[in-house]
């Protein structure tokens, strides 16, 4: 049986505070992580969007994932106050390298079952992530080139949505999370296209520990976020 994938994404009318989200980790779940969104600066600095907080998961299974999703806000109580939030089930399809979100600071493979892929033309969600060994000179250029490529991502029309997590276990690995229309233009933009195509060379700085990307099915989405309403542009086609 696949593994599963969720997420939560919400926005609220001030910055949080570290006591605000009372909601742990999960029952059953395999690993989970939740943390503020990135911003990074023209000098390649990253901050922290304190207004803007996101909780993932990654599942044994479908029907667990599901649950979780339909109780989430009896899951995360902090959620009935925000402005918009969105939510999405994944099923994971392709994925390479390794990810540490645990508190010893042991790194895995980030799934261990994976699930078909998913027909042409139906909606793509990716998580790409990085771990940071000891920050140094390298982290200039890596966080120029990330900001970059988020702009350019963000820019256009088939991507649905675009994250990045900043996440609040120290030394716990930032993910990049994207919903794209489409496998097709996921490709076209990662290997043919400017700036990433370029930024991918970023493994070879010595600042970095490792790195994971995973492609997902999207089965269900809900929600809204920054004017697009999930559960008719992503899920339907789903």
């Amino acid at each position: 049986m696949p593994q599963a994938f969720t997420i939560i994404s919400a926005r609220f009318a001030r910055d949080l505070s570290a006591g605000d989200d009372q909601s742990g980790t999960p029952a059953g779940a395999v690993m989970a992580m939740a943390g503020s969104e990135v911003e990074w600066a023209e000098t390649g600095a990253p901050s922290r969007r304190r207004a803007i907080r996101t909780w993932i998961v990654i599942w044994p299974q479908r029907d667990l994932a599901r649950s979780y999703l339909d109780r989430r806000f009896e899951a995360i109580p902090l959620l009935a106050s925000s402005e918009e939030h969105w939510c999405g089930l994944m099923v994971p399809y392709q994925t390479h390298g390794d990810l540490n979100w645990v508190p010893d600071g042991t790194s895995a493979a980030v799934f261990s079952q994976l699930g078909p892929r998913p027909k042409p033309g139906r909606p793509i969600f990716v998580m790409t992530t990085l771990g940071i060994g000891t920050p140094g000179e390298g982290m200039v250029p890596f966080g120029k080139g990330t900001r970059a490529v988020r702009q350019a991502f963000s820019d256009l029309p088939s991507v649905i949505l675009e994250q990045q997590l900043l996440p609040d276990a120290h030394g716990a690995d930032a993910p990049t999370l994207t919903l794209w229309e489409s496998e097709a233009e996921v490709v076209n933009a990662a290997y043919r296209m400017e700036p990433h195509r370029s930024a991918m060379k970023v493994a070879d700085y010595p600042d970095l520990a490792r790195g994971s990307f995973t492609r997902m099915a999207l089965l269900w989405a809900d929600g809204h976020w920054e004017g697009v309403d999930l559960s008719s542009r992503a899920a339907i086609k789903a």
